[in-house]
């Protein structure tokens, strides 16, 4: 019962301690790194999906003074889509076109950009833009952006009616808002923006809402059960192989696409999808370096559109994750138990027990993360590994306390354990340890002797060390003096060998100095009294050698 209410009280710790360790320690950087891993040599973190194109438009034209760039600017856009508008009237067109730039309410050039757009928009060619919402891509609280302000910024005319979208609020307004990691981008796929009266906008990310609209299998998957995704980064190198950049023409209102170095071969717009943008100027701040963003919307939109058959991507369902939490937490303590049962030479040391646990729970661990890379799944594991640790802990805790009980089997490694008050030190030296380290078993061997002085070393802990001792021995000889339970250790010693006495788990050779020096709840047990028999030691190895 006792046991019982003990291991109640140490499931109920483990869950708090495990709900705060989570609740107080972020696990997203392991887990993201372990996402960015996983998709690092998957064998086709370099390909592209074979529909995009991506097209390297400059924003920032040599000029002599920032109105004139911005001019040009707007102009190579411009220019960019009658392109696209001349060639699909003359071949079959692409799908869609993904601008990754924001249009700015600046009226500049806006006539023939509206034109532009409108010229695609008869072709039934969509054209999609990101939405600005925050430029710098840093973490941002979204509760903090007043819709109206970011609004205000824009061509509102242009999303509203020039622009590819869904027929809701946000028309044709899609998000961008990439938040970056060391190894990956993660962003949401709609995000929600409130105004000064508090109306709210949801906001589509631009690869999703392309993907939703342009995928041919009309559906993305598990990406619809999901509230957003993340990007692992592919290779800035084999992009710049893939990449085509537009010439805009200095007279006429076309231009012409460059092809990547290396390669002759024109651009293929028929059912394609192209995305433009700047990877050259547009980059992204990762800590060790830049990465483009719009090769980051290319990434995200090239997964969505394989529906995810080259991404890895995390388990997200928080009943799976506590289900693998207390699984694998429940099985560090099965591994536990059974060490500490089986393996006797360890149970006295239930720290090396538990630090063996928690490896076994950590391969067991590793194992089941090779298994779910088979179903494209990466399992988050910091929250698992923190549970682990909490459990191996609380184990050591736990046998730690049934050591220190005595009731545990033992590993029987000592023949003798003998207790003693300090004061018949010398006594006990020689009338006792020497008699019995003299002693041979009947196939030769000495007698392994917890003897404290010979036993225990400088510095150890000494409460711990002989109470283990007396676990992992097989008899217990106290030398019982009128001062010995009067000493605490010894008092300790003598209790705990009697409650495994009780359980037979270590059999009690008694020397007493005289009857009254028995300790009245002992007096029953049996004891050789030195005074009335002078060659007490004979009894005590004659019992030992049976």
């Amino acid at each position: 019962m006792v046991n019982f209410k003990r291991l109640t009280v140490y499931l109920l710790t483990f869950l708090v301690v495990s709900v705060v360790v989570i609740l107080l320690v972020n696990f997203r950087d392991f887990d993201h790194y372990l996402v960015g891993q996983a998709n690092k040599n998957n064998g086709k973190d370099e390909i592209v999906n074979k529909e995009l194109v991506f097209v390297q438009l400059d924003n920032h034209p040599t000029a002599t003074s920032e109105c004139q760039s911005f001019t040009l600017y707007r102009q190579s856009i411009i220019k960019l889509l009658n392109t696209i508008a001349e060639q699909t009237r003359v071949n079959n067109g692409p799908k869609g076109v993904v601008l990754d730039f924001w249009i700015s309410s600046d009226i500049t050039e806006m006539v023939g950009l509206e034109a532009a757009l409108q010229q695609l928009k008869t072709l039934h060619v969509p054209v999609y833009a990101s939405y600005n919402v925050n430029a710098a891509h840093e973490s941002v609280d979204l509760s903090s952006i007043d819709f109206n302000e970011i609004e205000a910024r824009h061509a509102t005319d242009v999303y509203d009616y020039d622009l590819a979208g869904p027929d809701t609020g946000s028309l044709g307004r899609c998000h961008t808002l990439f938040y970056a990691e060391q190894t990956m981008a993660s962003y949401e796929n709609s995000i929600a923006l409130t105004a000064a009266d508090g109306t709210v906008t949801e906001i589509p990310s631009l690869p999703f809402r392309v993907a939703h609209d342009l995928n041919d299998s009309k559906t993305l998957g598990r990406e619809v059960q999901r509230r957003g995704a993340i990007i692992p980064y592919g290779s800035i190198s084999e992009m710049q192989k893939r990449t085509y950049t537009f010439i805009a023409d200095s007279v006429l209102q076309t231009g012409t696409f460059l092809p990547p170095a290396g390669d002759s071969s024109a651009i293929d717009m028929d059912k394609k999808i192209i995305v433009a943008g700047d990877a050259k100027n547009d980059v992204i701040d990762i800590g060790n370096g830049n990465m483009p963003g719009p090769y980051l919307v290319t990434w995200a939109l090239s997964d969505l559109l394989d529906n995810f058959d080259r991404l890895f991507l995390p388990i997200e369902n928080l009943y799976l994750i506590i289900g693998q939490m207390i699984a694998f937490s429940l099985l560090s303590v099965f591994v536990y138990a059974l060490l500490f049962k089986y393996v006797k030479a360890l149970q006295t040391s239930p720290s090396v027990i538990g630090i063996l646990s928690f490896i076994a729970g950590l391969l067991c661990l590793y194992i089941y993360y090779r298994l779910m890379l088979n179903f494209k799944a990466v399992i988050p594991a910091g929250q698992t590994i923190a549970a682990i640790a909490v459990a191996c802990i609380l184990s050591w805790r736990f046998a730690h306390k049934f050591l220190v009980t005595g009731v545990a089997e033992g590993s029987e490694k000592y023949d003798v354990f003998i207790s003693y008050s300090r004061a018949q030190g010398e006594w006990v030296m020689k009338n006792v340890y020497e008699p019995l380290a003299a002693l041979r078993k009947p196939n030769g061997d000495k007698l392994n002797i917890f003897f404290d002085v010979k036993s225990i070393g400088i510095g150890e802990a000494f409460t711990a060390k002989y109470m283990w001792a007396i676990v992992d021995a097989k008899c217990f000889i106290p030398v019982i003096s009128e001062d010995y339970y009067k000493k605490n250790h010894c008092k300790n010693e003598l209790d705990c060998a009697i409650k495994r006495w009780v359980e037979k788990l270590i059999s009690i050779e008694a020397i007493a100095f005289s009857f009254s020096a028995v300790p009245e709840a002992y007096n029953s047990i049996n004891f050789v009294d030195i005074t009335k028999n002078p060659n007490f030691m004979e009894a005590i190895t004659a019992q030992l050698l049976k």
